[in-house]
């Protein structure tokens, strides 16, 4: 394993016993038959989905084929499917997984346990190298579905879908959005190495956005909203620019699949 993977499979590791000191005993199998959840990744047709152990740092259960997403067969990721992803990542987001699971972690320790009983992430953009050596972004939901006793996550649910043609630039963003009556948004975006506490879309923006998808074009957009067409086009650009994606078809899909829009 090459000096960069290890170091930050080291890394994960500290986080994770830092974060999980106890021992954490899920019943996978009971699980997901009280659930019905294999049936609801079964239905998921085009996405790869993953069931993963936070504490062991493992895939316990996967859904969709890898080699479509990924140009290898499943015997070729040998024991550790996440490593083996890690080997795939770009150079620039190799450190995702060590980034992204003390970034969350670290949020929901600043959160009360009663905001932290309902989450949902969002990552997009993130680059992997296929087998056949073409470059693909992957955007990611993530959702908790078993929490210890500080309401850590310790499985989670992945779900993956292929997002190259909506993706522009070399970056990736995570929003992290905690809590259902009172919702906090953060937002990390790769560009920068920054965690902002709020949302990657305004409310004047999204408002904008709701009428975009609607087919509204500018002029009855400004009529609406009172404001000039210049106005609109500028809330148009910077949620491109923010969001990362290729046109307003993009921005509206992505900012749908993340429950923005």
């Amino acid at each position: 394993m090459p000096r960069q993977i290890e170091n930050i499979i080291r890394k994960l590791n500290k986080t994770i016993e830092e974060f999980y000191p106890e021992d954490v005993k899920i019943d996978y199998k009971k699980y997901l038959e009280k659930s019905g959840l294999i049936n609801l990744l079964n239905n998921q047709q085009g996405n790869l989905n993953f069931l993963i152990d936070i504490k062991q740092l493992k895939v316990i259960h996967m859904s969709g084929s890898i080699f479509d997403y990924t140009g290898y067969q499943i015997d070729e990721f040998g024991d550790n499917v996440l490593e083996k992803f890690i080997t795939l990542l770009a150079p620039k987001h190799t450190s995702f997984f060590s980034i992204y699971v003390p970034l969350t972690l670290n949020i929901l320790k600043s959160l009360s346990l009663d905001c932290k009983s309902r989450q949902f992430y969002s990552v997009w953009g993130i680059k992997l190298q296929h087998k056949n050596q073409r470059s693909i972004r992957w955007y990611f939901n993530i959702i908790p579905l078993e929490f210890n006793e500080s309401q850590n996550p310790t499985l989670i649910l992945v779900s993956i879908q292929e997002v190259t043609h909506l993706i522009k630039g070399e970056d990736y963003i995570i929003r992290a959005a905690i809590g259902e009556k009172e919702k906090k948004v953060f937002v990390y975006y790769s560009n920068e190495d920054k965690t902002i506490e709020n949302d990657i879309i305004s409310e004047r923006e999204r408002e904008v956005l709701q009428y975009i998808s609607q087919g509204l074009d500018t002029k009855k957009i400004a009529s609406i909203m009172k404001i000039s067409p210049n106005t609109v086009d500028n809330h148009r650009r910077n949620m491109l620019a923010r969001t990362g994606t290729r046109d307003t078809t993009a921005l509206i899909q992505i900012c749908r699949m993340a429950a923005i829009l």
